[in-house]
């Protein structure tokens, strides 16, 4: 199992930045790899389930824990190609929110061949964040692509 953990405070109140970050549609607008998310079931919160189109593959996720305003866990569904489990954890107030981000990964591969394959997510994982931090803190960002999300014009 690998992880890459990181964490990062954005001056907005916890509930916003809750609601904004467990909505997984809206990973495309501060995660450069994804290009797409889609709901794939009716339900929301705890159970929900999303198709990730992302720049070299699909993947399929569910959210496993749902805590408003605390903690979500959003974990590969079976029969992916990779395993993957991401744990949020929410801290904060109504002027600013610290996240903690952990993701653990299963690679089929040697321990070592893994940690070669991670250096690009690790620094991608980071440089994601502070595009959230960007979006969310001034209502524009510009992603390592070269996409453009302003929040007003691209609500859900």
């Amino acid at each position: 199992m690998l992880r890459i953990s990181n964490s990062i405070t954005i001056d907005k109140p916890l509930s916003e930045v809750f609601a904004f970050v467990s909505d997984q549609r809206n990973n495309p607008k501060w995660n450069y790899y994804v290009m797409r998310v889609e709901k794939i079931n009716e339900i929301d919160g705890l159970g929900a389930e999303y198709l990730q189109t992302r720049k070299s593959d699909k993947q399929k996720f569910g959210v496993v824990v749902f805590k408003d305003n605390e903690r979500l866990v959003i974990q590969s569904l079976p029969g992916q190609r990779l395993s993957v489990r991401r744990n949020l954890v929410f801290e904060g107030d109504e002027k600013r929110t610290t996240i903690h981000d952990q993701i653990n990964f299963k690679v089929p591969l040697p321990k070592f061949l893994s940690l070669l394959i991670l250096k690009g997510p690790i620094k991608g994982v980071k440089q994601n964040l502070e595009k959230l931090k960007t979006l969310l803190e001034t209502g524009n960002v510009v992603l390592q692509d070269g996409r453009e999300f302003n929040l007003k014009n691209t609500l859900n």
